[in-house]
């Protein structure tokens, strides 16, 4: 099973996204701030990470930051409702993560996990 963190401020998709990809053989931890996402961090080896990027006690960038120290070389997708030049900092200019618009549904993450994990954590930039 590969353990995802997921970190997702709405409810409501953070539990439909944790449902879905449970069924599609993850291993979850959902949170819902940068704050729950530090906590997780370091209890828990994860593969992947998908990170929303407004949050209520900050952005996903601090958490990719974070998450990136901790566990170098970590895949992480940045998710927003925003245009990518919106939200486009050093993290995601320099490849340090990738982006995907919203809406999201768990099968195209699911595809595109299967795509970062079958090329050791790389991939396109920008989705």
């Amino acid at each position: 099973m590969t353990r995802l963190l997921i970190v997702e401020d709405d409810r409501a998709l953070r539990q439909m996204l944790s449902w879905e990809l449970e069924e599609l053989g993850y291993e979850v931890t959902a949170a819902a701030s940068c704050g729950e996402a530090f906590t997780a961090s370091e209890s828990s080896d994860f593969e992947l990470a998908l990170l929303d990027y407004n949050l209520p006690d900050g952005v996903g960038t601090s958490v990719i930051r974070h998450l990136q120290h901790i566990h170098p070389g970590l895949p992480v997708v940045l998710c927003s409702g925003r245009d990518l030049s919106e939200v486009a900092t050093d993290e995601i200019r320099q490849g340090g993560c990738l982006f995907i618009s919203k809406p999201v549904k768990a099968w195209a993450l699911h595809a595109l996990f299967n795509r970062i994990l079958s090329k050791g954590g790389k991939g396109d930039r920008f989705i």
